[in-house]
């Protein structure tokens, strides 16, 4: 007997979902999950294993971008909504969970599921403090856009409360509400290989003897890395056994490492983009994850970081921040765009007294935060609740 389909529609391939998916297809087997793949690669050109358990298929050119503007080449993406619905009837999907809104192909699908009966979810990391000011037409055209769609989805899955904040201030049902976060293969980052660490540090001219700050992510100007650096400069005289890691690429390289003092250039190591197995890697010889982002909706690099025993201070904006670790207890939240409210929680965290305890607390957040927290059992939940599977 042929499976009935569930089809997760995603703009592009990242190891964090390709980890989510394979475990939504190995958590409900009553279904035959598709993977449907509407872009190419999105911030970084991930290596990533796609298992043969989520059935990937690519409805986009490689060169395809999802960052691209939401209305470039409309017509290309209505086609594309077309190939993806004929995709839904070939293979008897009966649910359907879209990872996002903003494509012209996503819209078509969300009315054609809706004029179908066919259920379908919108899985988004939609943060309320995210939110851009608008002018009033743009706000205007943003809430009838907004109350378009979720008059025809059957639920929404946000990632935290940031977002059911979010989904609420657009008119969103909270008695369809889904929590599907995100999920790296924590296991997978927790382990490590001793050896493999050993040659990491030597590569890098990183010593087991010093403490490291580490930021991961692209250097673009919403995560302002230039925040980190002066307050790393603010800092380094009163933790002289402190560096800072710098693990990503973009456009802001150049300017990033001139703002360097002279004096610090030693004690700041660039690595450039690193794959899942070398990011790991990076998080284990670092002690503090940074992420000082003006805008950041959820930040996977937060439970990857936590997995790996670091503290956290993140900026009050990080959806995921927010949402794994309360202030005080892994790590620090300091308000975003601020060097003033940075570098004193930077200080409290690289003290000699608290950074242990820090550490240990954020691998204990981590863990009461994922026994809360079962995005495969959201799924079947929502599922249950349209009647498309038994209890």
């Amino acid at each position: 007997m042929v499976k009935p389909g569930l089809a997760i529609i995603a703009n592009c391939i990242t190891p964090y979902r390709v980890n989510l998916h394979r475990l939504i297809a190995a958590g409900i087997p009553e279904f035959t999950l598709h993977t449907l793949i509407t872009h190419g690669a999105a911030d970084f050109d991930w290596s990533v294993d796609v298992p043969p358990s989520i059935q990937a298929s690519y409805f986009g050119a490689a060169d395809d971008s999802p960052l691209a503007g939401s209305l470039r080449a409309p017509m290309k993406e209505w086609r594309k909504g077309g190939r993806l619905i004929r995709h839904l009837h070939d293979h008897n999907v009966r649910a359907v969970i879209c990872n996002g809104y903003r494509y012209i192909s996503f819209l078509r699908m969300i009315r054609h599921c809706h004029r179908r009966g066919i259920p379908l979810f919108v899985n988004n990391d939609g943060n309320i403090r995210n939110e851009r000011p608008l002018t009033p037409l743009k706000a205007w055209i943003k809430r009838r856009t907004y109350a378009w769609w979720l008059k025809r989805v059957a639920g929404v899955m946000p990632m935290g409360e940031l977002g059911d904040q979010f989904f609420l201030k657009y008119g969103a049902d909270p008695r369809q509400f889904y929590r599907v976060p995100y999920t790296p293969d924590y296991d997978a980052f927790a382990a490590v290989d001793a050896e493999r660490l050993h040659r990491f540090r030597k590569n890098y001219g990183l010593s087991q003897e010093r403490r490291y700050l580490v930021f991961s992510g692209r250097l673009a100007p919403a995560k302002r890395v230039d925040l980190l650096i002066d307050a790393f400069a603010r800092l380094a005289a009163d933790r002289p056994d402190w560096d800072l890691l710098i693990v990503g690429a973009g456009a802001l390289g150049d300017d990033l490492r001139r703002r360097v003092p002279d004096e610090l250039r030693t004690r700041v190591t660039w690595t450039g983009f690193l794959e899942q197995e070398e990011l790991k890697l990076a998080y284990h010889a670092s002690d503090v994850l940074v992420l000082p982002s003006d805008r950041e909706a959820w930040a996977v690099v937060v439970q990857e970081a936590m997995a790996c025993g670091l503290a956290v201070v993140a900026s009050d904006v990080v959806g995921a921040a927010h949402e794994l670790h309360a202030d005080g207890v892994a790590g620090r939240t300091f308000v975003a765009g601020s060097v003033e409210s940075l570098w004193p929680a930077l200080r409290e965290v690289t003290a000699p007294e608290n950074i242990d305890r820090f550490r240990q607390r954020s691998r204990e957040a981590l863990a009461e935060w994922r026994a809360r927290v079962d995005p495969v059992a959201e799924v079947r939940r929502a599922l249950i609740n349209v009647g498309v599977l038994r209890n």
